[in-house]
């Protein structure tokens, strides 16, 4: 049984990371979010593959980075595609 993570962000957003394992399961077209072991989040998009060295790349327009997938706590998606209700006055 996996354990659930909830991170809150200074803003008070809160999201439920999405395990290292679901990595291969990504949508490379939709942002996301990676948050590490140290707390750090990165964001861009990702294809889902790990190379030989344990390294995932986040691509944002053109530039990427490499991120070492054992530091990886969880990702997810940065849009969630919920639409907000609009409150009628």
């Amino acid at each position: 049984m996996e354990t659930k993570i909830t991170v809150t962000f200074e803003g008070g957003t809160r999201r439920v990371l999405k395990s290292r394992s679901e990595l291969n399961n990504i949508d490379e077209h939709q942002e996301a979010c990676f948050v590490m072991n140290n707390l750090q989040v990165f964001h861009g998009y990702c294809d889902g593959e790990v190379d030989d060295d344990g390294d995932f790349a986040v691509f944002d327009t053109i530039h990427s980075i490499a991120l070492t997938f054992n530091r990886l706590m969880g990702w997810f998606y940065k849009y969630s595609g919920k639409k907000k209700s609009k409150r009628i006055k």
